[in-house]
């Protein structure tokens, strides 16, 4: 592992300063890569510490504040009589908690940043596929280009069979595939579809249609999905389950 350019990664990953394809790289590696996920681990650790530091100084302030507040209303009460005492006090207490709010919550994952963490693109186990075939058909090329993860490619070419003929496993896909694009609304579209129309890969569909509605920040309508599948004994269950005790 490179750790310079791993640490400088994962400080990108935290300031928003990420291309989509590096996020993807991230997200890839916290699944697969042990050192990455301690070393991204540790970043976040240390976000919190810094943030928490920051809350403890600026509820330090603004306590003092308040005492010089309070002091100068002393002095001034004959100028000021208009202005009653816990007018400043109320004030304070207001700014203390603001404050506190705006510190405390970012320790909260983001549906953002939850959606992130958890979306991994389902695999191409549906039709095998040959690099580099010279006679590789606009279907095969479609399939091949998910695999390559290209998928803008790949998306335009499921679009295209799509409106020849609607298939489970091209519809999964091409939610994936827009998915990792940040395309949620036209994910979405292909899951209810596939939901809708078919009984194939329904707790999958299922699974990614949460992701997608936590994409658009839907947070009610992702709980709804995640406590569904949470409820059922499939291979997204204990996903669903970790997930939700997370969705605020």
């Amino acid at each position: 592992m490179n750790t310079e350019y791993d640490s400088e990664l994962v400080e990108r990953y935290f300031d928003n300063e990420l291309s989509a394809v590096e996020t993807r790289s991230v997200i890839e590696r916290l699944q697969t890569d042990r050192e990455f996920k301690a070393l991204f681990d540790q970043e976040k650790a240390l976000i919190r510490s810094i943030r928490a530091a920051g809350l403890q100084k600026d509820l330090l302030h603004l306590k003092e504040v308040e005492k010089n507040l309070q002091k100068s209303l002393g002095e001034r009460r004959s100028r000021l009589s208009g202005i009653q005492p816990w007018y400043y006090a109320i004030a304070a207490a207001i700014a203390l908690f603001v404050v506190a709010t705006i510190w405390f919550i970012p320790g909260r994952e983001t549906p953002e940043e939850l959606f992130q963490s958890y979306f991994v693109p389902v695999g191409n186990v549906f039709e095998a596929t040959t690099r580099g075939s010279v006679e590789a058909t606009e279907r095969s090329a479609a399939f091949q280009a998910y695999d390559q993860g290209n998928y803008q490619v790949a998306a335009e070419a499921f679009n295209t069979l799509l409106s020849q003929e609607k298939e489970p496993a091209v519809l999964l896909l091409n939610a994936n595939a827009n998915l990792a694009l940040g395309n949620a609304g036209t994910a979405r579209e292909n899951l209810i579809i596939l939901i809708r129309d078919f009984d194939d890969f329904d707790m999958a569909a299922k699974w990614y249609l949460g992701l997608c509605y936590l994409k658009e920040g839907d947070i009610e309508q992702a709980r709804s999905v995640l406590e569904e599948l949470g409820g059922a004994e499939v291979f997204y269950t204990s996903k669903a389950k970790e997930l939700l005790k997370k969705v605020k």
